[in-house]
């Protein structure tokens, strides 16, 4: 197949294909500029995507809905070429869904633990260990608990 054909395949594809797949290339790319930001551990940035991610997202759902409509017309037989495409293009998509659903977790998982940790400490500095002192009673800790500091950078 020549690089003229590929080009032509690509300006020939039906409106509804077309539109699916400029969506999923967006969204791919959004999903991985996210990703990104979560892997150098900068998720405050990742917020300003939040309404592009949600605008897309909306977008996907509507164009995989039409294509599915139009699906035998859209994309032709099974076997396509232009099927083989659109397969293509959402086993892209899916990749990196699956690895930002990854990192997701992940980062949940840490974030829980942190939260944990704090939690177990803030408890042992309320309630400490009841200990016996010089005269064979139980010591009053009541006086002796401390404050708490957190850092926002985690």
């Amino acid at each position: 197949m020549t690089m003229q054909t590929r080009t032509e395949q690509k300006t020939d594809l039906p409106k509804t294909v077309h539109k699916f797949l400029s969506i999923t290339d967006q969204l791919t790319a959004l999903l991985a500029k996210e990703n990104h930001y979560l892997e150098t551990r900068r998720p405050r940035e990742s917020r300003a995507l939040v309404g592009e991610k949600l605008r897309l997202t909306q977008d996907y759902r509507e164009a995989l809905g039409q294509l599915r409509v139009e699906e035998a017309s859209a994309l032709g037989e099974k076997g396509s070429d232009i099927r083989k495409q659109v397969a293509k293009k959402t086993e892209i998509f899916r990749a990196e869904l699956a690895r930002h659903a990854k990192l997701i977790i992940r980062l949940k998982s840490i974030s829980e633990g942190v939260v944990k940790a704090i939690s177990a400490e803030a408890m042992k500095q309320k309630n400490p260990v009841q200990h016996y002192g010089n005269n064979g009673r139980m010591a009053d800790n009541r006086g002796l608990t401390a404050s708490l500091t957190l850092d926002c950078n985690i």
